[in-house]
């Protein structure tokens, strides 16, 4: 009787062994670096393009680019995690696994971002002059065109790190966590019924 507490003890416990934090801190880095690195490429794209007045230009699908490529880390986290420390885990943990890598993007890119200004000074005001000039070029009236303008110029120059936390952490978490709960559907070990 004892021999068979001890084993359903030890099994109950197996699919919480290991810590999720390696998997979280290197697939988080790893997305990171590729959200910095579109961020970067939209950015010279926006600068070295012509105005043509379109709302579509790099620095507007630049946010829906990183978005899409960085909502699956919580997915690929969750399949580290199962290759590397155990096959086993549950759905919430799936989702907290999820959530703290969207953070750990996020912080991540934060200062990857805020060191690249000191790599390009002027990239901020390069990527405002290339937006208010396409602004400029718009067919709306002047007094839209000019809201617009300030708008986009507060928005791009006063963002700080914390205001990049601030909106960025839910946003990427909540796409992570709901990634993480469709990782352990795919690739967590599906756990035997015992009678």
């Amino acid at each position: 009787m004892d021999q068979t507490e001890t084993s359903y003890t030890t099994d109950s416990s197996t699919p919480q062994d290991g810590s999720y934090w390696t998997s979280v801190l290197l697939v988080g880095g790893i997305f990171s670096l590729v959200a910095f690195v579109i961020n970067i490429a939209f950015g010279y794209m926006q600068i070295t393009s012509e105005p043509s007045g379109s709302f579509v230009t790099p620095m507007t699908m630049s946010g829906l680019v990183v978005c899409l490529a960085t909502c699956i880390a919580g997915m690929v986290t969750v399949w580290h995690y199962t290759r590397d420390v155990t096959p086993h885990i549950k759905l919430g943990r799936g989702a907290l696994v999820g959530f703290l890598t969207g953070g750990v993007i996020v912080l991540a890119s934060a200062v990857l971002n805020e060191l690249w200004l000191f790599i390009d000074p002027d990239y901020t005001e390069k990527i405002l002059d290339s937006v208010v000039a396409n602004v400029e070029m718009m067919d709306m009236p002047a007094d839209a065109r000019e809201q617009m303008i300030d708008s986009m110029a507060a928005g791009i120059r006063d963002t700080s790190i914390l205001q990049q936390l601030a909106w960025g952490i839910p946003i990427t978490g909540l796409l992570n966590l709901l990634t993480g709960m469709l990782g352990v559907k795919l690739f967590a070990a599906k756990e035997e019924e015992t009678i």
